[in-house]
């Protein structure tokens, strides 16, 4: 049972934390630069952080901007409703009085569903990006991908973090 309370407590204040870390990238300008493009839709999507290294041509970038332009307010939308259940839930852990893990069960289940709905958002987003891309920019694409995951397991391998499947000797 306490055991439960911790891992409420810790999924509530990553709920609480993660618009928080998004906010200052989203705020950082609509230039429309590769970057405000990725800030525009978080800046944390892989495909949108990789889509930086595609050499898109002006034609290709405007299709960027026309696609990402037309998910922005939909995107914000649901931002702001995760904001607001994250604020809710944030008055009920932190107000008086006790909190079980039924009280904010409603509110979890409504955070799981906007978040399905934007992580489609974002695919479809994705998508339809890739649709702008010819076939060799998707190759060099999945190239840099594959680089950049051999690197991640090789920085978690020499700070000593289990990878996937690994066990976990602080248990």
């Amino acid at each position: 049972m306490i055991l439960n309370k911790f891992r409420v407590a810790a999924v509530t204040l990553g709920l609480l934390c993660a618009p928080l870390m998004a906010a200052p990238s989203a705020a950082q300008g609509m230039g429309m630069g590769h970057g405000d493009m990725m800030a525009m839709h978080g800046g944390g999507s892989p495909f949108m952080m990789l889509l930086k290294s595609a050499n898109l041509t002006a034609a290709q970038q405007q299709q960027v901007r026309l696609i990402l332009n037309a998910d922005r307010a939909k995107m914000e939308g649901i931002h702001k409703q995760l904001f607001a259940l994250h604020e809710q839930i944030s008055a009920k852990l932190f107000g008086t009085g006790a909190v079980t893990s039924a009280d904010l069960k409603p509110l979890v289940q409504q955070a799981s569903r906007l978040e399905s709905e934007l992580n489609q958002a974002m695919a479809d987003t994705a998508i339809a990006i890739r649709n702008v891309l010819t076939a060799e920019q998707i190759k060099h694409l999945a190239e840099v991908q594959q680089k950049l995951h051999s690197l991640h397991a090789q920085m978690q391998g020499l700070m000593g973090h289990q990878g996937p499947g690994e066990p976990d000797d602080e248990n």
